[in-house]
């Protein structure tokens, strides 16, 4: 904005001085013409029924950019103009490439304010997955070591199980529904199976994200063989004594229970 003040002030300099000038002529219709040219220029440039909105758009992006190279915040007066000056189809994508280019730079304050401001216009556009992909780029930032967290299970075979699939789910432990991982396997060597961020059904919602809030981990087993018998499990794999961030549990043969036909 203030850029935009000083070129038209800049712009003007050879008109006042023509003015100023005592030799100077047809002052009257110089100094008229001048004020309406730039009189419109800063109605359409700046007002708020402004026809060119590339200069407006320019100043939020400008702002936004500002504060991601400060690591602040954007200035809720910028984010109310976002609302009301860019359009629907465009706030997506402006949104995503200044989330991203915020973690890049280690803005994590900005970003953290941008996904906070986006997550209802992700919403009301039905790109909630969109969001929480958004979202883990943000966190995996802010918690690095949480990448690489995983839940390691050790699995025996019950003897009279010929064997066909195995699955589990991890789940946050009285938590929702959704889990926030899922593997299956139908290798019959199987002997030990992992779930790790990857294996979440919902980018974000995962592992990791279970483990920064410190959640309890509940991990349900199904068993398929394929002579007609089912085998289920249930456990709470426990931090390892070396790394707090993987998880570690067995399924032994007796942990087992027969499914009923």
């Amino acid at each position: 904005m203030i850029f935009f003040y000083i070129v038209i002030l800049v712009a003007s300099i050879p008109v006042i001085r023509f003015l100023l000038a005592p030799e100077s002529s047809n002052k009257i219709f110089v100094f008229s013409f001048s004020f309406m040219v730039l009189g419109l220029s800063l109605f359409a440039f700046i007002s708020k029924f402004s026809f060119i909105g590339s200069v407006q758009e320019y100043l939020i992006a400008d702002e936004i950019k500002e504060a991601i190279y400060d690591n602040r915040i954007v200035e809720p007066r910028y984010l109310n103009k976002f609302t009301k000056l860019i359009p629907e189809n465009d706030k997506i994508t402006w949104l995503e490439d200044s989330i991203i280019f915020a973690v890049e730079n280690n803005s994590l304050m900005t970003a953290e304010q941008l996904v906070e401001f986006g997550e209802p216009i992700f919403t009301e556009a039905g790109l909630q997955l969109q969001f929480y992909s958004l979202f883990s780029i943000l966190r995996d930032k802010k918690f690095p070591a949480y990448r690489n967290s995983k839940i390691i299970t050790a699995i025996d075979i019950p003897t009279e199980c010929i064997f066909n699939s195995l699955s589990l789910l991890a789940l946050i432990n009285n938590g929702p529904a959704v889990p926030i991982g899922k593997k299956t396997s139908e290798d019959p060597n199987l002997r030990s199976i992992s779930i790790s961020n990857i294996d979440a059904l919902i980018p974000g919602f995962d592992l990791a994200s279970a483990l920064i809030n410190d959640e309890k981990i509940l991990i349900k087993a199904a068993l398929k063989c394929d002579n007609n018998l089912s085998y289920s499990s249930t456990f709470l794999p426990q931090n390892t004594k070396k790394n707090t961030l993987i998880l570690s549990g067995k399924i032994n043969e007796k942990d087992w229970s027969v499914n009923p036909q």
